[in-house]
């Protein structure tokens, strides 16, 4: 049961990782996390936007992390309602802090970048 519920906490954090962090970079690029030199050149940043952006997106894994912990400490599983209110609320207020931070244009480029299409067989329903 116990691994079952690791196993459930470590998907939900790889999957909220993989929302908040879809330009990934090479291995060994300096950790998880977006590569935010790419980042900044799709986004035309200057290098105090860079920074602030880093930082947002730093404060979001943490707050993913300390989350994945709690759920693996409790040893119990969030019902999917929960997860998606976790994940709704962390996205919202990330969203709010990049736009004090991005222009209108860099906003709508990050939400393309960072936008995925919603379930994993889309692309087969339509054959």
């Amino acid at each position: 049961m116990k691994s079952r519920v690791a196993l459930i906490a470590a998907a939900l954090l790889a999957s909220s990782v993989a929302l908040a962090c879809p330009l990934e970079g090479p291995p060994g690029h300096g950790g998880p996390g977006p590569d935010l030199d790419r980042m900044a050149v799709l986004l035309d940043l200057n290098d105090s936007q860079k920074a602030e952006v880093q930082k947002i997106l730093s404060e979001e894994r943490q707050k993913l992390k300390a989350a994945h912990d709690q759920v693996h400490a409790a040893g119990t599983t969030p019902s999917r309602e929960e997860k998606q209110k976790f994940h709704a609320e962390l996205k919202q207020d990330t969203t709010t802090k990049l736009q004090a931070v991005l222009s209108p244009e860099q906003m709508k480029k990050f939400d393309a970048l960072t936008e995925r299409p919603r379930g994993r067989f889309k692309h087969d329903a339509a054959q």
